[in-house]
């Protein structure tokens, strides 16, 4: 709840003497109330939930049937993101998924809808609008990237120890370039290689 502050007129001796005048003059309007209003709902603007979309549904992004046989937005692949986006809804986070051209699989990221339920599930700072805490980008190949990659806090580990178990229960494989990066199993992702990682 605001208050205003009392404003006094030094004009006004009915307002210091109350007992003086039998005149009741009604109080001033507080400029600074609209100023406070204003302040709190640009603050409301600018929070980082207004980033997530609060009904926690996938944000999907396939490329039809065009690319990598591991990244095809089929039917299937549908219905499994769609489950994953229920089960991390209930856990207070929210997947976004898509297909990167030329990777052979899908790019996997997954953000905070509400820290409190998140906490129960996953480790780490855990902010509302933020991703989930893996070490690394989702979406950029890095020397860290690999699940398995050496030299990151327990939190991280378990982080991505966490995605790569949920979506396995998906019928999701983690593809070993990086913890982001996933194929739905039974297709065949295109081969990411040394010669592809020499080359880049």
């Amino acid at each position: 709840m605001f208050f205003a502050p009392r404003h006094t007129d030094p004009h006004n001796t009915t307002a210091a003497n109350p007992g003086t005048s039998s005149s009741v003059h009604a109080p001033r309007p507080a400029r600074g109330g609209a100023v406070v209003v204003a302040l709190l709902l640009a603050a409301c603007a600018h929070s980082p939930q207004a980033a997530v979309a609060t009904n926690g549904m996938a944000e999907v992004q396939g490329s039809g049937g065009s690319s990598a046989a591991g990244c095809r937005e089929t039917p299937a692949a549908r219905a499994a993101l769609l489950s994953i986006t229920r089960d991390l809804q209930a856990q207070g986070m929210a997947l976004k998924a898509y297909c990167q051209v030329g990777s052979g699989g899908w790019v996997v990221q997954v953000k905070v809808t509400d820290g409190l339920k998140a906490s129960a599930v996953v480790r780490g700072p855990l902010a509302d609008g933020h991703d989930v805490d893996m070490g690394t980008p989702a979406g950029v190949r890095l020397a860290g990237a690999p699940t398995s990659a050496d030299g990151f806090s327990p939190d991280v580990q378990y982080n991505r120890q966490w995605l790569h178990a949920l979506m396995a229960r998906h019928q999701f494989d983690n593809l070993p370039d990086a913890w982001w990066h996933f194929a739905q199993r039974g297709t065949a992702p295109a081969h990411v290689g040394e010669t592809d990682i020499a080359a880049r």
